[in-house]
């Protein structure tokens, strides 16, 4: 399913130096603390713990002739045919999470004991007609057995009409129960600002949880704002990469190693 439809898809910049170390797909802010760009320097900045591990299966643009992937997560458009966007989301889900498991389960410390799913947040987007991970993750091998509905809006208007604005808010969410020593992946579709992941993050971190590294199909950028990015954009995709599997980034991971003696 996913190989019909490679066009929709575009290659994540392999980590390395200058890029952001949490989404690997923009520019690190010069000044910016911790290698940042300016969009998860002030998503992380703004909750009480973030997560680190955010791997983009794809980037996405909101304009031009390369904003399918956008109109699909944000469910502007279905892809043609009789094929539905949600089959595509889980389709793309598992093809990732079968090729690029050990680079998930790496920085996470050990295999993932919970899958958790961002909630739409927003009253204009009720959690019953909006979401879709949740059904999304029913269909993936692998996931749908460790999947617990655990993350809900947290009923905050002011809250969610801050992360409407990429401000993030712990209050957009809560969660039901305690996580204790729970090390979790978290699916989301669309990684705009970071203010999202990062404020469900946050909550899952309060709750208990040991870790959080989430799963972003969607990365939005500007494909033209970096050279790296740009190059990485131009390339055929191929699932069989990923930001931080790409050789480039062994590359740069080998040389600071090096340079650091």
């Amino acid at each position: 399913m996913t190989e019909r439809h490679l066009g929709l898809f575009r290659n994540v910049p392999a980590a390395r130096p200058g890029l952001c170390r949490v989404c690997h797909s923009a520019p690190a802010e010069p000044h910016a603390p911790a290698c940042l760009c300016a969009g998860c320097h002030r998503a992380t900045a703004g909750v009480h713990r973030h997560t680190p591990h955010v791997l983009p299966v794809s980037l996405c643009a909101r304009t031009g002739d390369d904003r399918r992937l956008y109109d699909l997560v944000t469910r502007r458009r279905s892809p043609p045919g009789e094929l539905t966007g949600a089959a595509l989301l889980a389709a793309t889900v598992a093809r990732f999470h079968r090729a690029h498991l050990p680079c998930l389960t790496r920085p996470a410390g050990g295999p993932f004991t919970l899958v958790a799913t961002v909630p739409g947040a927003g009253a204009e987007r009720p959690v019953e007609a909006f979401d879709l991970m949740p059904r999304v993750v029913q269909w993936v091998t692998g996931l749908r057995d460790l999947h617990r509905p655990v993350l809900m809006p947290g009923g905050d208007r002011a809250a969610e009409e801050a992360l409407a604005r990429h401000v993030p808010d712990e209050w957009a969410f809560q969660v039901l129960g305690r996580l204790d020593g729970e090390r979790v992946l978290l699916l989301d579709e669309l990684f705009a600002s970071g203010a999202r992941v990062q404020s469900a993050a946050s909550v899952l971190y309060r709750a208990g949880a040991e870790a959080v590294v989430a799963l972003v199909v969607a990365r939005l950028v500007d494909p033209w704002a970096d050279t790296r990015v740009a190059d990485a954009w131009a390339r055929p995709y191929d699932f069989g990469r990923c930001c931080l599997c790409d050789p480039a980034a062994r590359l740069s991971s080998d040389a600071g190693r090096a340079l650091l003696g």
